[in-house]
């Protein structure tokens, strides 16, 4: 027999005939400009992947033809496999820069979430679940990292290293990044764990391990996804600052903040250096942020009321 709906309780019916899955990708989808930033994304982690294949040459040459005959960066030529969108003082091609550096700021970008994402959870986690003593330390401790200027200290230890690798920059943005994580985390768990089947699992003898995964964990993932999407963009801004710097990714590894630099000493002579990789950075944390907010709306079940 077919169901139908009654009369001015549409929103209430579809909520009952829907699987949440279902209820979550139709409140996404309904979100266009969600959907834009998930394009943009898309298209992102694309061309990151397929770099080798999408770089018309290779970004780290300087090419003899690659310059003016006094020394000057090219104009865009619109050729794909010349040049397409000019070079850089160096002779180098400035398309395939933006190609390798998407690959850079994506990898630094969603590796660094995932290192905070994972140590803020855990601190959270068990900060809120424990409560007493344990909370108080592991409070305290997250607020000295928030104190501490994440930027100046994540120069000073990159300053550090020996051999910097594109990993060391991740590792250290991620493990100087995650206390934001670990305040979401400790006040949803603080809420989760008076709930009932949490209170009947710990009298049932559930040890903290299984309780805080299969029962804390599933209640505070919504907010912490929303995060990490939004988390992501901001490390693509810093990764990009720290390149602008002189103590991001090295060389010769391509980034778009070091496309930033290296252009500082032409944005009169050809603003196109400026102009390519500051649009590359905007996009990229447009993308994610518009991701961020409709999942934020796609998760609230209030959203569709």
């Amino acid at each position: 027999m077919a169901l139908i709906a009654p009369q001015g309780n549409q929103s209430a019916f579809v909520e009952r005939t829907h699987t949440p899955a279902q209820m979550f990708v139709r409140r996404f989808v309904r979100n266009r400009l969600a959907i834009v930033g998930l394009v943009l994304v898309v298209i992102m982690v694309l061309v990151s992947v397929f770099a080798p294949q999408l770089a018309p040459l290779n970004p780290t040459i300087g090419y003899p033809d690659g310059t003016t005959a006094q020394g000057l960066p090219l104009f865009p030529t619109w050729n794909w496999h010349h040049f397409f969108l000019g070079t850089d003082a160096n002779g180098r091609d400035v398309m395939s820069q933006l190609i390798w550096g998407t690959r850079v700021s994506m990898e630094v970008g969603v590796m660094a979430t995932l290192i905070a994402i994972v140590i803020g959870t855990v601190v959270g986690l068990v900060s809120g679940y424990l409560g007493g003593m344990w909370d108080n330390v592991l409070m305290r401790f997250t607020d000295l990292m928030l104190a501490f200027p994440i930027f100046v200290f994540i120069i000073l230890v990159r300053s550090l290293v020996a051999n910097p690798t594109v990993s060391t920059v991740y590792v250290v943005i991620g493990i100087f990044s995650w206390a934001p994580t670990a305040r979401l985390a400790r006040g949803q768990a603080l809420a989760a764990r008076k709930l009932e089947y949490v209170e009947s699992a710990k009298s049932l003898g559930a040890r903290m391990p299984r309780i805080l995964l299969r029962h804390l964990l599933p209640n505070i993932i919504s907010p912490v996804l929303v995060y990490s999407t939004l988390s992501i963009a901001s490390n693509i801004i810093l990764e990009s600052a720290l390149s602008f710097l002189g103590v991001g990714v090295p060389d010769p590894t391509v980034s778009w903040g070091k496309m930033l630099n290296i252009s500082l000493s032409w944005y009169q002579t050809d603003p196109f250096l400026l102009i390519w990789p500051g649009i590359a950075i905007a996009l990229a944390t447009l993308g994610f942020n518009l991701v961020g907010d409709g999942l934020n709306d796609a998760l609230n079940v209030r959203s569709e009321q």
